[in-house]
């Protein structure tokens, strides 16, 4: 009796140590997974962004978008198409988070079908439904094929200061902080630069234009009663940069010299514009801007250069679309929005920003050209500027009580505009003509994302003397900066 107790114990003991044993293993091949298979880090809805957290997506990088879309019915504003998003991931990545606003119809995943969610403006991907994914490391080259249509009539953007613009006749989509997402899927954020190819199809005799240089136009023998606009960009910018106008327009391609090197910039006035002439002759006064900019800035960034105005009412004088930019009709004949928003194409559209709440490394800097280039076309001189509003705005609290260091998203886009040039102002006075000259170039001479953090280090670095205290003054207080030499006043 013993003796068979004791072998029945024996073989559960054992087979105890067995499970014991397997599960031991099992936690160590798990663990060994963890270290050397890379396990997912959720990729989120989102790339974080302190003021937009839902913009955009994480877990990889944006390389290229290849658009295609169709907009045969103006009255109703129905664009239809597809776009190619080729990304490389920067970590172990089972879904893509892209921002559309128009109704997914299918997705592909290096030609094959994958799953996807489609909430509000998020599409998520599902890597993990295609065979052979999801990509188990960063730096892996993925190519995502978006089908997809809708009208534009009803996009609407609650953060943006207008992106969608429709009346019947004419469309235009541009924006910030939003916009690209109302008609193609993107990693639509600053923080994510890349190149574009843009393809058009529209009713015969109508325009679409769009950003970078206009490989071709015309009649497509594979679209009948149809034209066929095609734009290509191969500088990265950011996706705020891009827009797409389509409706009647007059359009001028005049050959102009940049840096000894000849090009093709492209203009466009809408003809529901009564001045038209007007308006095109205006437009035109840009390339003679860009040498005047350049002095500052550095070589001209950009293989392209034009200028549109369509024939509605923005809410905005001007947007720095990729070397076109496109502007209000009230804004005819003001050279200082032009140099402004040319300013941008290095200040912004380049060199961009590391998130919203940076937003003065753009406007606060294109404000600042625009001030500088224009005093020196006969216009007031720069230190005129600033004394004007140090003097005019003595005892306005809500000019002051801004901090520009962190605006918020209510006046996101106001004190950059005043204010914020005016601390850059005091930026070249505290340092001296040469080195903020040299600060100036060096900056936009980059490429990608920055902060303003960025910003006060390179002019701290670049600078004689330390300017982190004029810089503490007028970049993080909320009062009248004292009028001292230390902060900028001489």
């Amino acid at each position: 009796m013993w003796s068979g107790s004791r072998d029945r114990t024996g073989r559960r003991v054992t087979e105890r140590l067995g499970w014991l044993a397997m599960a031991l293993l099992l936690s160590l091949a798990l663990v060994l997974a963890l270290i050397v298979g890379r396990a997912f880090v959720p990729a989120t809805a989102g790339i974080g962004d302190p003021y937009y957290p839902e913009a955009g997506g994480s877990g990889y990088d944006a390389l290229s978008y290849a658009v295609d879309v169709t907009y045969d019915d103006l009255a109703s504003a129905f664009l239809s198409g597809s776009t190619v998003v080729s990304l490389r991931t920067t970590q172990a990545l089972d879904v893509v988070h892209l921002d559309l606003k128009l109704a997914v119809i299918d997705v592909e995943v290096d030609g094959s079908k994958a799953g996807f969610t489609q909430q509000g403006s998020d599409l998520a991907v599902r890597l993990a439904s295609i065979a052979g994914f999801p990509v188990n490391r960063a730096g892996a080259l993925v190519s995502i094929r978006v089908t997809y249509s809708g009208s534009l009539a009803g996009v609407t953007f609650p953060d943006s200061s207008g992106a969608v613009y429709w009346n019947g006749r004419e469309t235009l989509i541009t924006g910030e902080p939003e916009a690209a997402s109302a008609w193609f899927p993107s990693d639509d954020h600053p923080s994510d630069p890349a190149t574009y190819d843009i393809t058009v199809h529209v009713p015969t005799g109508v325009e679409a234009i769009s950003v970078g240089t206009l490989v071709s136009r015309g009649p497509d023998p594979a679209r009948a009663g149809e034209d066929t606009w095609h734009w290509r960009t191969d500088t990265p910018a950011p996706t705020y940069a891009t827009m797409l106008a389509v409706g009647q327009y007059d359009v001028d391609t005049v050959p102009v010299q940049i840096d000894g090197v000849e090009r093709t910039a492209v203009y466009a006035v809408s003809q529901l514009l009564p001045a038209r002439t007007q308006a095109m002759d205006w437009l035109k006064k840009s390339a003679a801007a860009i040498p005047t900019l350049e002095r500052h800035l550095g070589r001209y960034p950009l293989d392209a250069l034009g200028g549109l105005i369509p024939g509605m009412s923005l809410q905005w004088g001007g947007m720095e679309t990729l070397g076109r930019p496109v502007y209000d009709q009230s804004e005819v004949g003001k050279d200082n929005t032009l140099f402004h928003e040319l300013a941008h194409q290095w200040l912004g559209d380049t060199v961009t920003l590391r998130d919203w709440r940076d937003i003065f490394i753009n406007e606060a800097m294109a404000s600042y050209l625009e001030w500088m280039c224009w005093g020196e076309t006969g216009g007031d001189t720069p230190k005129q500027d600033f004394d004007y509003y140090y003097e005019q705005k003595t005892s306005q609290d809500e000019f002051w009580s801004q901090r520009l260091s962190d605006p918020g998203t209510k006046d996101l886009f106001t004190r950059v505009y005043d204010k914020g040039p005016m601390v850059v102002h005091a930026l070249r006075v505290r340092m001296g003509e040469d080195a903020f000259s040299r600060f100036l170039t060096d900056w936009a001479g980059q490429n990608g994302p920055r902060s303003l953090d960025d910003w006060r280090n390179a002019a701290q670095k670049a600078s004689p003397v330390d300017v982190r205290p004029l810089l503490a003054a007028w970049l993080d207080g909320t009062s009248k900066v004292p009028a001292t030499t230390e902060n900028g006043f001489g």
